[in-house]
């Protein structure tokens, strides 16, 4: 070895141990977890992990990298992993090399070093041991004895109490998704009982309303959409599935039943209409109409989509890495995805009859075989007749999309860097090796999975569900990466509290609404979510949750509480999409020139769960706030701001009707005189009393107003209240 060689890493090593130089080695003992798996994932998995070992070295198992002499434990200095990452950029051999990874910061080095010397041991991932329910730090609410002890010892304090008016807006719109009206709030302003708030959250969740605000956030689990996807985006009949998922969250259905349902529910015994409606939920995937292509190929698509989804929306696992190869960095090898894979490579997918004569399902089947004949072999003529047979058979009686098991069961195999032509090992349905260790000892069903999946044998679903329920409800996860709980993950900020609920949550029958009650009714919860500069300083992006968050509401919301305030909202759950106005031109962009026959009457005021989706042309409001696109699961939707959405309040048609509708209400329902409106008009919208400033100012709004049109007077008031930020915002 050089003598320059040498005698870097000796100078180095004296430079890591020198005050101020680099940061001083952790005075407590090294979280392998928490510290150090996240530096050895970012900067050395890629090339030294479960999936490559460049130099026969793997440093995600600690006999390899011992054996290998990269770590000697309890010997920093004789750590070849520490001369390493030490080297200068122009040394040969620093890790990671020059243009693969940035230089380890001082910080993470010193934690290595710490790491090292204490032992270097390596613990299991997190995720991927079973939760366990600690003690309370305090005899407060559950989830204030952990937030408030992580505080304190961050010394921080938590906000105060929003004020009543700002608690009963905001709860009402995280639990039905709608505005408080006037009277509801008043009722709880006026109530004095210390049982006031609580009373309101109990009625909240008794609302048919609560299972429709649910069932959105569901909904972009399951890809749900109107249409097939693709170019030609045909539609589809599964509207029924959507109304199941608002009825089972309606009927507080424990979520260990709402997972079997849905990913097994036709293998019940004596299964049931609604509960064979409920494998709707891997019917969501795109079909493919084109003519000409492989119809293997793309029922393959599909099978990789419910694998992939399944993974993300129950394990919280990005399992869809490992298709072509072993996962990079999760202990996910490709014969692990294949055996979860084959769980649905064997389903028929049928369409079911809600209702009609008693052999339309089969009628409909031999169409629909008929029609992917005529695709296979190009015939377009026969196609269009076939479609319009379809279309015929099916208006006998409404129909959803199901999943049904083969009797025969295909085989299944390793398909060689992710090609279904291209066949390796056979392999048999599985759960992931790296959470189940028990052998099957029969062929395993989507039965077994689902059961599995909500089993105390795995780590995951309880963690990866209640993480993910927080998370509408403070922002964000206290796992952050909420799509991912493996090893390039967020470590929880809260790790004993995400513990504590996922055990509460199972143990306590899996039931949501007590799980929402549970977190609505915290002080952490009600805290006010103004800013504060020592907030600010010490934890800017609010992990540690000493305030509440402000969140703009999502694009079906927007419209929910633009009826609710206009007055126009159709409370009529269910049923078939509607189809809002919208501009003519939507459909110009695409290959398919959809019909959109505008709903009139009542259905023109649905909530916007209910319009109808077409994948690949969306109604714009979906398009401008972040709706999901229904092309993959959604585990977490976009928070983007842009003029777009402005100029979308202030200019479309639609939301110019709300406002006029509003100006209407608060003249019919409001009092005689103008600051008496104002006020009702904050009421409705804001569910507060406006300040003298802002009283005033509507007032000389309303007074200019009057002296160039004074019948549109109140309805142009109303257009600027429904444009206010506070307007669209959760606070």
């Amino acid at each position: 070895m050089p003598l320059t060689r040498a005698l870097f890493p000796t100078l180095a090593f004296l430079a890591l141990t020198s005050p101020g130089v680099v940061a001083a080695p952790p005075a407590e003992k090294v979280d392998f977890a928490r510290d150090i798996r996240p530096i050895l994932s970012n900067s050395c998995f890629k090339c030294h992990g479960p999936a490559v070992q460049k130099g026969k070295l793997r440093l995600d198992e600690r006999d390899a990298a011992v054996k290998k002499g990269t770590i000697t434990p309890g010997k920093h200095a004789d750590s070849e992993l520490l001369v390493r990452v030490l080297l200068a950029d122009d040394e040969n051999g620093r890790m990671p090399p020059v243009g693969v990874g940035e230089r380890l910061s001082p910080e993470q080095i010193a934690k290595l070093k710490a790491w090292i010397d204490q032992g270097a041991e390596y613990t299991p991932h997190w995720s991927f041991v079973a939760p366990k329910r600690t003690a309370l730090p305090s005899a407060k609410h559950p989830i204030d004895a952990f937030i408030h002890a992580r505080l304190e010892k961050e010394g921080l304090t938590p906000s105060p109490r929003a004020d009543k008016a700002t608690l009963i807006r905001r709860v009402t719109l995280d639990l039905i998704g709608l505005l408080p009206t006037p009277k509801e709030a008043d009722d709880f302003l006026k109530d004095e009982s210390p049982q006031a708030y609580e009373k309101v959250v109990d009625r909240l969740l008794a609302s048919p309303h609560y299972g429709e605000r649910q069932a959105r956030h569901w909904l972009d689990l399951a890809r749900y959409a109107d249409s097939n996807g693709y170019t030609i985006d045909g539609p589809r009949q599964i509207w029924a599935y959507r109304d199941w998922v608002i009825g089972a969250l309606n009927a507080d259905m424990p979520f260990n039943q709402f997972t079997i349902e849905q990913l097994a529910g036709d293998l019940l015994p004596n299964a049931t209409t609604q509960q064979k409606v409920a494998t709707g939920f891997h019917r969501n995937t795109a079909f493919n109409e084109e003519g000409g292509t492989d119809p293997e190929q793309f029922r393959v698509e599909r099978t990789v989509d419910r694998a992939n989804t399944t993974a993300a929306v129950w394990l919280g696992l990005t399992a869809g890495c490992a298709q072509c190869h072993d996962h990079k960095y999760d202990p996910v090898s490709q014969k692990d995805y294949y055996r979860l894979y084959a769980f649905f490579d064997s389903c028929d997918e049928p369409t079911l009859p809600l209702g009609g004569p008693p052999d339309l399902e089969k009628r409909i089947a031999d169409v629909q075989t008929k029609l992917a004949a005529a695709r296979l072999a190009g015939a377009d003529e026969d196609a269009k007749k076939l479609i319009a047979e379809l279309k015929k058979v099916q208006s006998q009686a409404p129909t959803t999309l199901v999943m049904r098991e083969r009797a025969k069961p295909r085989q299944t195999f390793v398909q060689v860097r992710g090609d279904f032509l291209r066949k390796g090992d056979e392999v048999q349905p599985s759960y992931p090796s790296a959470i189940s260790v028990v052998a099957p000892t029969k062929r395993l069903t989507r039965l077994d999975l689902a059961k599995w999946l909500v089993s105390a044998e795995n780590p995951l679903t309880a963690r990866v569900t209640v993480n993910r329920e927080w998370q509408k409800f403070f922002g964000r996860g206290l796992v952050e990466t909420e799509n991912d709980f493996g090893l390039q993950g967020n470590f929880p900020t809260h790790p004993e509290l995400l513990d504590w609920l996922a055990v509460e949550f199972r143990e306590s029958g899996w039931g949501l609404k007590k799980f929402h009650k549970l977190v609505v009714t915290s002080e952490t919860y009600k805290q006010s979510s103004a800013m504060r500069k020592d907030v600010t300083e010490r934890d800017p992006r609010n992990l540690l949750l000493a305030r509440q968050s402000r969140l703009r509401l999502e694009a079906e919301t927007i419209r929910d509480v633009s009826l609710s305030a206009s007055g126009t909202l159709n409370p009529k759950l269910g049923g078939p999409g509607v189809y809002p106005p919208q501009p003519k031109e939507v459909f110009a962009f695409t290959q398919s020139n959809h019909p959109w026959v505008e709903s009139t009457g009542p259905d023109r005021y649905r909530r916007g769960m209910y319009t109808y989706i077409w994948r690949q042309s969306q109604h714009p409001l979906l398009t401008t706030f972040d709706a999901a696109d229904a092309q993959v699961a959604c585990t977490k939707r976009n928070r983007s701001n842009t003029p777009l959405q402005a100029l979308h309040l202030a200019n479309d048609p639609v939301f110019v009707e709300f406002a006029t509708a509003l100006g209407t209400r608060i003249e019919s329902e409001g009092p005689t005189d103008d600051p008496g409106r104002i006020a009702f008009a904050f009421r409705v919208c804001f569910s507060r009393e406006p300040t003298t400033a802002e009283a005033a100012r509507v007032q000389t709004y309303l007074d200019a107003k009057r002296k160039t049109d004074p019948k549109t007077a109140w309805a142009t008031v109303a257009r600027v209240l429904m444009n206010l930020d506070e307007f669209i915002t959760r606070e």
